[in-house]
């Protein structure tokens, strides 16, 4: 991998590129952001609902995780979109918590 593509996760303390997606409740993919390992998590939602909102006008609702900071939540308040973090249940054994199918809620209409 290039140098210039890869950056190194401190959290992790591995190098590489993280990959982001953004998702419908039906978990097809409205977006997808690759940056640095060393990127910040608020850098992959910021460009995540930037493209988002460039793609659709039908998404009103987004869930995040707790890694995701109130500059993630003030840019979707830019773009008509209400961002939700979400914080883990510490009760709950899951490797992971998915509230709906996707990251991202899309309002249909219906």
């Amino acid at each position: 991998m290039p140098a210039a593509t890869t950056g190194r996760d401190a959290a992790k303390k591995v190098p590489g590129r993280k990959r982001c997606l953004a998702v419908d409740v039906l978990g097809l993919v409205i977006e997808v952001v690759v940056l640095t390992a060393s990127a910040h998590d608020n850098a992959a939602g910021i460009a995540l609902l930037d493209g988002v909102a460039a793609q659709t006008g039908t998404v009103r609702k987004a869930l995040v995780d707790q890694g995701f900071k109130k500059s993630v939540v003030d840019r979707g308040k830019q773009h008509g979109i209400d961002v939700e973090i979400v914080e883990r249940d510490p009760a709950d054994k899951a490797l992971f918590h998915r509230p709906s199918a996707g990251w991202w809620n899309r309002r249909t209409g219906s």
